[in-house]
């Protein structure tokens, strides 16, 4: 009864607080996580363009889930399957890669088709917070603050046998102590989110404008090979084609623009491309904008599955026959700013992993045990 005299808060302070988007008690919020737990895996997506994508990601490991894909918890077991299956070091190690392969500071810690999952997931789960989304289930599911729910999280999860699970528990509260230090627990879930993305977003758009140069030097590839077949150029030069050659190893999926139409008479094709590689878009939408309508970004802000080491983009440079672009490429290359943003992306992709995956595997192996007892 004591208990209940300090966690009931008188209905006024509980209404302020629901109308905060908060939790009117830890007991409702713990509710709440365990409703989201249980939720049928289709009302995340609420829509076939979303199943697609995420299927294309983690879908090969879906079957093996079985009836445990249909709710919420379950499906998060896919995401554990597709870090152990995408994981960079233990691919590099099992291959016998150099230490140098292994440790690349320049690719995602837990593999790019990994990577990109989770940075879905959070993107939905947004768009659920933000109200955007038809089933409004799991909206009602995050109206409460980043502590409330990081405290249900400790109170649900790492148990086994109704036991608590000292090292996986440890583990958790130093992530989370580590995660508060420089955030406001009093925020909404939605903010917590949308705070995340923002700097995955910042990170991500390093490699992107990378992206972008590579795409106009393979659409310039491209144009000037058409142009040779056609018989509209000179007999192409040894320089041209090595490039062409370095380029399709790279990369397969560079040719990013066609050549818009217009009197070739007057067109300088090298300078056209030079041009457009300089016009790097930086308009990425703020994911927490209420102007954001669900489903925006997507798969406009993935990570690609390029090699972003300055020792391979370098070699790739010196291949170019084109002054203007090799130097402009050569620019962008810097070991320090791409090795940061790529941490950054692990941060922020690890935030996501441990507040929306992580605690709901540790709730299903309880819950599943409870259950055969």
């Amino acid at each position: 009864m004591r208990n209940m005299e300090r966690t009931i808060l008188p209905l006024d302070e509980r209404l302020k607080m629901a109308a905060k988007s908060q939790a009117t008690s830890p007991e409702a919020a713990a509710k709440l996580v365990q409703q989201l737990y249980g939720i049928h895996t289709a009302y995340l997506f609420c829509g076939s363009a979303n199943c697609d994508i995420m299927e294309g990601l983690t879908g090969e490991f879906w079957e093996c889930l079985e009836n445990n894909l249909l709710h919420y918890g379950g499906f998060c077991h896919s995401f554990r399957l597709a870090i152990e299956y995408d994981n960079n070091y233990f691919a590099a190690i099992s291959s016998g890669a150099s230490l140098e392969e292994v440790f690349n500071p320049y690719r995602p810690a837990w593999g790019v088709r990994a990577n990109n999952a989770l940075v879905l997931l959070g993107l939905l789960l947004l768009d659920h917070a933000k109200g955007g989304m038809k089933y409004r289930n799991i909206y009602y599911c995050t109206r409460m603050t980043l502590k409330q729910y990081l405290d249900a999280l400790v109170d649900l999860s790492f148990q086994e046998d109704g036991t608590q699970d000292e090292d996986r528990a440890e583990s958790f509260w130093i992530w989370r102590e580590s995660f508060l230090k420089d955030k406001d627990g009093a925020w909404s879930l939605k903010e917590a989110l949308a705070d995340i993305l923002r700097r995955y977003i910042a990170a991500w758009q390093e490699f992107n404008h990378l992206d972008h140069i590579l795409r106009c030097m393979g659409a310039l590839s491209c144009y000037l090979e058409q142009e040779e077949t056609g018989r509209t150029l000179p007999k192409e030069d040894e320089r041209i084609r090595r490039f062409r050659e370095a380029l399709c190893r790279y990369g397969t999926d560079l040719e990013g623009w066609e050549l818009v139409e217009t009197d070739k008479r007057y067109l300088d094709p090298c300078g056209y491309y030079f041009s457009l590689a300089c016009e790097y878009p930086e308009d990425v939408p703020d994911p927490g904008s209420k102007d954001v309508a669900p489903g925006t970004l997507r798969s406009q802000i993935f990570l690609s599955e390029r090699d972003y080491s300055p020792k391979v983009l370098r070699k790739l440079a010196e291949k170019l026959p084109f002054q203007d672009l090799r130097e402009l490429l050569e620019k962008s290359i810097s070991e320090k700013q791409l090795a940061s943003a790529m941490r950054k992306i692990n941060i922020a992709v690890t935030d996501l992993y441990m507040l929306f995956v992580e605690p709901y595997l540790r709730m299903g192996e309880y819950h599943y045990e409870r259950h055969l007892e």
